[in-house]
């Protein structure tokens, strides 16, 4: 049976005036790492520091690390990870009406032993890079090409909304913003093709999950996309050169990298179009042995 050792994790809020929207962690059978949606500007529900991303993402992490065990189905998880959060949500609403779009979303990518079998599971854009023992490659998304549409989307914001010097966040533009919520109102929707963690049940059976056949022992990293963008967005580093660089000097390097081309090479996003200066940014190095 395979065994998954973490090596270093790291998390970072992209801004000293936010929380940390971000979570990740593990236990003898997983890793994972969650990235809890930014609101868009609605009341918040349940909140943590008035951030129900913040809520959801650490919420998540306790369940996960509670129920996440060998022998037990993640789509089974994921189900009843949601229902517990409805139960809260619900609760917190007291009965009112909320919009679909202030909802507390999070996105989800997980390595888990199964068995003597290593599977990947997610929901959403978070990101999977994984080098094994002869080389090979493997890298993964639950939303394959999340990092070409946002590249593209926050292109277009920066030219509605006149970019980082009007607004520190472009949803904070309310063209941008309306956008936005409009794309966010449908997910996890019957139909929809974007499901995630938060409040519907349903979000388990759109699960998606990949069978890694690698050879051991392999490492990896689990990012948000917020970290991934070293890959994705900036082009700094391939897969296998990031996993490289992690094992070599650890998570912090590359996560000042990181920073400095954000708020130093390109704090206007004209280079690289994003909707923040800086995104929250976590990632988790594991191994995985025989």
């Amino acid at each position: 049976m395979p065994n998954i050792r973490i090596i270093d994790s790291i998390t970072d809020p992209g801004s000293a005036s936010h929380p940390n929207e971000d979570s990740a962690g593990g236990n003898a059978s997983c890793a994972f790492v969650i990235d809890g949606a930014t609101g868009l500007g609605g009341t918040s529900i349940v909140g943590l520091h008035g951030s129900d991303a913040a809520w959801l993402a650490r919420f998540a992490q306790s369940t996960f690390e509670e129920l996440v065990r060998s022998g037990r189905k993640v789509a089974e998880v994921v189900r009843e990870l949601n229902q517990r959060a409805a139960n809260v949500v619900h609760e917190a609403a007291h009965a009112l009406p909320i919009e679909a779009w202030n909802l507390p979303i999070a996105s989800f990518q997980m390595v888990h032993v199964e068995g003597d079998r290593l599977v990947t599971h997610g929901l959403g854009d978070c990101r999977l890079f994984l080098v094994d023992a002869d080389g090979k490659v493997v890298e993964t998304s639950a939303i394959k090409a999340a990092y070409a549409n946002e590249r593209d989307g926050a292109r277009r914001a920066i030219a509605q909304s006149g970019g980082f010097a009007t607004h520190q966040a472009l949803a904070d533009e309310p063209v941008v913003r309306d956008e936005l919520r409009r794309r966010r109102a449908a997910y996890n929707q019957p139909g929809g093709s974007v499901w995630t963690l938060g409040i519907e049940p349903a979000a388990a059976d759109h699960l998606a999950s990949e069978q890694l056949d690698v050879a051991l022992p392999a490492r990896g990293l689990l990012c948000s996309d917020g970290f991934a963008a070293l890959a994705d967005q900036y082009g700094r580093y391939g897969v296998s050169d990031l996993v490289r660089a992690a094992a070599s000097t650890g998570l912090a390097p590359l996560l000042q990298e990181l920073r400095h081309i954000e708020r130093v090479d390109d704090p206007d996003g004209q280079q690289f179009p994003r909707f923040k200066i800086s995104d929250d940014a976590t990632a988790v190095l594991f191994e995985i042995v025989a």
